[in-house]
């Protein structure tokens, strides 16, 4: 059965992706990184986030139902596509590495302390192949009501902490002028406005594009970024100068919520948010992972690579955790926007520029009809 998606589920289904596991982890590093500011980075790079996703969506319309891998080879033929595909691959398996390992360390550290890491990837990598098994259809389908729970006990845990808020916290904005600022919006565009390049390997089950989609894309960016500025600017308001140590920092506000011992001792939501949020994202990175390697290969069973494909991940996630959490947080927030550039941005602008640049020539080189 061949698999299809509507253009609204892949609206919401970007929504998803970008909000799912940043939404909970983005607000500590980027108070660290850009201070009083960081809602204002998170703003600003959202704009470079919607110049991102507006190639993607036009390639998937001049070449339907391909994805990247397919309509580069045209583009810039086949060995410089494999190479473009081993470099978006390498950045896929690091990312979905990352997201579980997260989700370990996470649970570890706050909720299961004698538990080992390690059954938490195994067993976080066994139902997101499990999900990718099911096909893209299932997750479009799914991911949206999921993330809705999500959203809910987000927007219940910032309700409810009101009291808490400090409005003095939040000034001064710029006490050490724009680099701080800068350096926010270069984490933040790798972590997770780039990743939106994963979505030309998604686009292509869209059968129709409806006549306004880019509208809808461009708002499920423009919704994330006020989600995640919102959680930044309740961080900054409930722990003024000590934001930027919060680790999980949704979680630590659920845990200062106390309204007349009545609501106490919410942190539980957001636990189970993080992980189902985690789970989601991971499941998309794992399914363009997949697609990628088996369209390299030109495989024609389309499921046979899923479950090594996420044994390779957990392996990852497994050597990252013998060189120790401080060495992993550095990969992520210094070394991954990197990563995220220069293995998928920017190989994927590289055929962008090519594709429209054939198709150009093409176009005017290509006789007039006869009157």
């Amino acid at each position: 059965m061949e698999i299809k998606i509507t253009a609204n589920q892949a609206a919401l289904l970007m929504f998803v992706f970008l909000t799912s596991s940043s939404i909970i982890n983005i607000p500590s590093p980027m108070i660290q990184f850009a201070g009083n500011a960081a809602w204002i980075s998170i703003l600003v790079t959202a704009g470079l986030g919607m110049l991102t996703i507006l190639p993607v969506i036009l390639l998937a319309k001049r070449h339907p139902g391909q994805n990247f891998i397919q309509y580069s080879r045209g583009a810039v033929g086949t060995p410089v596509t494999v190479v473009f595909g081993l470099m978006l691959l390498f950045y896929q398996i690091h990312m979905g590495a990352a997201i579980v390992l997260d989700i370990a360390l996470f649970l570890n550290s706050s909720m299961m302390r004698n538990t080992s890491a390690c059954w938490f990837v195994v067993l976080s990598f066994l139902v997101a192949a499990l999900s990718v098994r099911t096909g893209m259809d299932k997750m479009a389908g799914l991911f949206p009501l999921l993330m809705s729970t999500v959203m809910l006990f987000a927007v219940l845990i910032t309700l409810l902490s009101v009291n808490n808020y400090a409005f003095g916290n939040l000034l001064p904005v710029f006490p050490d002028g724009l680099k701080p600022m800068l350096h926010g919006m270069y984490f933040s565009y790798g972590f997770p406005y780039c990743e939106l390049v994963l979505f030309s390997m998604i686009l292509c089950y869209v059968p129709n594009f409806a006549k306004k989609f880019e509208f809808k894309a461009l708002m499920a960016v423009l919704v994330n970024a006020i989600s995640l500025a919102g959680t930044t600017v309740v961080t900054i308001l409930v722990f003024g100068p000590i934001a930027g140590d919060r680790k999980y920092s949704l979680f630590e506000v659920a845990r200062s919520v106390n309204l007349i011992d009545v609501f106490s001792r919410l942190e539980a939501l957001i636990g189970y948010s993080l992980i189902l949020a985690s789970f989601m994202k991971t499941t998309i990175v794992l399914f363009t992972a997949h697609q990628t390697c088996i369209h390299l290969l030109k495989l024609k069973k389309d499921r046979m690579l899923i479950f090594p494909l996420a044994a390779f991940m957990a392996s990852v996630s497994f050597a990252a955790l013998t060189r120790g959490e401080a060495k992993w947080t550095y990969e992520v927030t210094a070394i991954h926007p990197m990563w995220g550039f220069a293995c998928a941005v920017l190989p994927f602008m590289i055929v962008f520029a090519v594709d429209l640049m054939r198709g150009t020539k093409t176009a005017q080189t290509t006789p007039e009809a006869p009157s």
